[in-house]
């Protein structure tokens, strides 16, 4: 994910590729070891594979392979290798960074953290677990501020002009390929009360309720954006809630100064960082 950084401005400056040779092969090679080490893993699949008894997505996909005459296009072993590189990537690393920041906030400013403790402790109590549906606001609010300011996916994938479009004076061509700011959205003073502070009370209402803004695009913009949003803000809702149900953080006493600086690739990612977690 680091390395897909500087190499993304070849797809809208071509001559950019030649600049970024190395470290375009680089990111490469990793893809074809990303692909051979799916690969293994449908193999298996295939070695002990019933029909009678599917287990899980590959499964599902290898039988609709062998039953559908009518799909072969999209039902290909490529398509199946693809698609788990992809749901390998956009379903795991962007959910562990996203949790990332919330911890790097949440050791930053412990009043919010004691805040979403207390929040689930009186909603949920000591004895049980939060569970995906438990109303809790401020917790959920903290989370999409988190998302917000720390904006995991700072641009947009990109997306096709479908017709000719005019845009504030400029033509847009069919067939120009687009990408949206996102980080320059989550950050726009106009829409935003100083962008830059942590402030989760950003999508409460008067009587203390959760709400989403317009201007909230975590997950990008238009009808194609993430296909795995409800799947990962409900990730996101339960390992954010059931760590700090059982534990506390706080950064060590000795440790570098918090530091919100980031490694900027395919994801926005916080710089390593020591932290204390002590059971509650």
């Amino acid at each position: 994910m680091a390395n897909s950084s500087s190499g993304g401005v070849q797809h809208f400056i071509p001559v950019a590729g030649y600049l970024f040779s190395d470290l375009k092969k680089k990111t490469m090679q990793m893809n074809k070891r990303l692909i051979h080490f799916v690969n293994n893993i449908v193999n298996d699949h295939k070695q002990v594979f019933d029909p009678d008894n599917l287990d899980d997505y590959i499964d599902v996909f290898l039988n609709e392979m062998n039953t559908n005459t009518k799909d072969t296009v999209a039902l290909s072993e490529e398509n199946l290798l693809r698609t788990l590189v992809q749901l390998f990537i956009a379903g795991s690393e962007t959910t562990v960074t996203t949790l990332r920041w919330c911890f790097l906030y949440m050791i930053a400013n412990p009043d919010i953290q004691s805040r979403v403790q207390d929040e689930i402790d009186s909603v949920v109590g000591r004895n049980s677990l939060p569970r995906v549906g438990d109303k809790l606001p401020f917790t959920e609010a903290t989370i999409m501020e988190v998302q917000r300011i720390a904006s995991i996916v700072p641009v947009g994938v990109p997306h096709v002009a479908a017709a000719d479009t005019t845009l504030r004076g400029y033509l847009i061509p069919k067939g120009t390929v687009i990408i949206s700011n996102l980080l320059a959205i989550h950050h726009n003073q106009d829409s935003w009360y100083e962008p830059e502070k942590f402030e989760p009370e950003r999508f409460l209402d008067s009587k203390g309720d959760m709400f989403y803004r317009n201007e909230y695009v975590p997950f990008s913009i238009g009808r194609r954006a993430c296909l795995g949003e409800n799947l990962a803000k409900m990730e996101l809702f339960v390992y954010f809630t059931h760590l700090l149900h059982q534990f506390s953080f706080k950064k060590p006493e000795e440790s570098p100064p918090i530091t919100f600086e980031s490694t900027l690739g395919a994801t926005n990612a916080p710089l390593p960082f020591e932290l204390i977690v002590t059971k509650r």
